[in-house]
């Protein structure tokens, strides 16, 4: 790429435009930051709301944004292919190449690493100056394999990227992170790798969200497993999160702290610990309470309606998560996610006419795999009252949806099983 003189403020976002910003990168010589999310995802709006608009990261960058389930983004999906959300990609607008990928929350600090040292990576790649065997290469590599869904490749150049690095590299924990999820998805040493780092004193994983989400994949390793090992490996994930979550210095946004709370509920949960289970949806629904508080905009306090949602059902609260959710409704009445997440309040508490109603209205402003979700839910709400036939048409218009999708954003493994759903009910 052309060295040209960055400019001094963060680039206005690109919204929904990915032949746009590609081309304005090319124009203007400069890393494209590719953020891929949807409307639905509070870690998403979170990392606008707290972190990209920061003005102490990088502003040699052009900014393109893109909801995944829009019809119009289809070639953006295809290009940026995300497994959770949201993923931030960095690309070489010369030749379309990646050179950077972090999927998930991040601090300021983070993430300010991530866009120095994928632009570093681009400036070397035109130089021929990053040998292949650096740990920053290496973990490069590591994004790479695990994009083109090689998992095997991916655990094994994260794993030679920390070999490599020196200790105080500040890049271990996403290695780490990558090196947990690579070998989850190949069935290799995963629970080994995960109690190994969090036994670590001091911890490698630092104290950010990464720890986090190192711990949630943790959780995923042994999942079904009755082993003491996994036990153990729980207890772990438990204490170590708890802890993080309880410290005020660490670079956590409140959706970051909220969302750790809940993987220390999820170890509870699975180590059958229903009052520890409680104590930190408790927790969490505090930290909730104070963001929102501190920021009573309806269009901030959004981002947390879905964990806020699930953790007064989960408390026996329903009532109260019905009561904030009609109050969103009615501030943010072009967003189809307050009468979504009614509509599941209300289906819970069995006041089915209202669930129904709510659902109807969320269908009208849906789009997307998203509003296939709406019609299940529409399905579960019309079998509840009895209907179904109702119910079955329901499923048939989800299933018509899903067929209709862009190829890029097609849900094969969710045809098949509305389309079994469908059987059932004949």
């Amino acid at each position: 790429m052309a060295t040209v003189k960055p400019p001094a403020k963060l680039a206005p976002w690109i919204e929904d435009d990915y032949p746009r910003a590609l081309e304005t990168a090319k124009k203007d010589h400069l890393p494209l930051l590719v953020d891929a999310s949807a409307v639905w995802c509070h870690t998403c709006k979170a990392m606008r709301a707290y972190v990209l608009d920061d003005p102490s990261l990088p502003a040699g960058f052009v900014r393109l944004s893109f909801d995944v389930e829009k019809e119009q983004n289809a070639a953006a999906t295809a290009a940026f292919p995300a497994r959770a959300l949201p993923t931030f990609f960095v690309v070489d607008p010369a030749d379309g190449s990646i050179h950077g990928r972090w999927e998930g929350a991040g601090s300021v600090q983070q993430m300010r690493s991530f866009m120095n040292d994928a632009a570093r990576s681009i400036q070397l790649a035109h130089s021929s100056e990053l040998s292949a065997d650096d740990p920053l290469a290496l973990l490069l590599a590591g994004h790479r394999a695990a994009l083109a869904g090689d998992a095997a490749k991916s655990a094994e150049a994260f794993s030679r990227a920390l070999s490599k690095a020196p200790p105080s590299w500040e890049h271990t924990p996403d290695a780490l992170l990558g090196l947990v999820k690579a070998q989850r998805h190949s069935g290799n040493r995963c629970a080994d790798t995960a109690t190994a780092a969090l036994s670590e004193t001091p911890s490698r994983l630092g104290r950010s969200s990464v720890m986090a989400d190192f711990a949630s994949e943790a959780l995923d390793c042994v999942e079904a497993s009755k082993d003491p090992a996994a036990a153990k490996l729980r207890s772990l994930v438990a204490s170590r999160v708890a802890e993080l979550a309880r410290d005020a210095s660490a670079p956590l946004s409140p959706d970051d702290r909220a969302d750790a709370w809940k993987i220390v509920w999820d170890a509870h949960e699975a180590l059958s610990d229903h009052t520890g289970a409680l104590e930190a949806a408790r927790a969490r629904l505090d930290v909730i309470a104070q963001a929102v508080a501190a920021h009573p905009e309806p269009e901030r306090t959004t981002t947390f309606d879905g964990a806020r949602m699930e953790t007064l059902e989960f408390l026996g609260r329903g009532e109260e998560a019905a009561a904030f959710l009609s109050a969103q409704e009615k501030a943010l009445p072009d967003d189809y996610n307050p009468p979504h997440r009614l509509a599941h309040v209300y289906f819970k508490l069995k006041r089915y006419p209202e669930a129904l109603a709510a659902i109807d209205r969320a269908l009208a402003k849906g789009y997307g795999a998203r509003k296939g979700l709406m019609l299940r839910l529409k399905a579960d709400i019309l079998l509840a009252m009895g209907r179904k036939a109702d119910a079955r048409a329901a499923l048939e218009q989800q299933l018509t949806l899903y067929r209709s999708l862009p190829a890029e954003q097609k849900k094969p493994g969710y045809e098949k099983t509305v389309q079994e759903q469908i059987d059932k009910l004949k």
